[in-house]
């Protein structure tokens, strides 16, 4: 599995973006690439997530400690999926640090198909960070968030 990450920065205090971040039922109201996140119990969200003109659909497991937010698919479409969202106070508000690592059950495809859907996921990331907690910027992780466009014959 490949860890795929990105770092934000938000003028929103610390305690206050990771209570946004707790309430992941939100998540599909601020960002286009999630259809739908229904909780489950207190530890356990069922998500669908708009990949490509289909969905992707799985159940995670969730755990918080200080103001950290681990994540594991427990069933899914995913062959793994888990990680965490960390959130730290800094000068003039917080750093939203999302890290997320998967596995897919098309090994052979993996170097084509996995860049997309980290891709998604992070860019729903930010989404969910800027739509909840204002205006936030991309410090670290941003090349992840776009697709790489190659010029052929130039």
């Amino acid at each position: 599995m490949t860890e795929h990450s990105v770092v934000l920065t938000a003028s929103v205090p610390a305690d206050e973006v990771f209570a946004l971040l707790r309430r992941q039922e939100r998540f599909p109201d601020v960002s286009a690439d999630i259809e739908s996140v229904a909780a489950e119990g207190e530890d356990r969200y069922r998500y669908a997530l708009r990949f490509r003109g289909g969905v992707a659909h799985w159940v995670q497991r969730v755990e918080v400690e200080g103001r950290v937010l681990r994540f594991e698919q427990v069933e899914g479409d995913f062959v793994a999926l888990g990680g965490a969202w960390e959130v730290v106070p800094v000068e003039g508000g917080s750093e939203v640090t999302y890290r997320v690592s998967f596995r897919t059950s098309v090994p052979h495809l993996a170097g084509a198909i996995d860049p997309m859907i980290a891709r998604v996921l992070l860019r729903a990331a930010v989404a969910v960070v800027t739509g909840l907690a204002g205006p936030a910027r991309v410090v670290e992780g941003a090349a992840a968030l776009h697709d790489e466009i190659s010029v052929v014959g130039s």
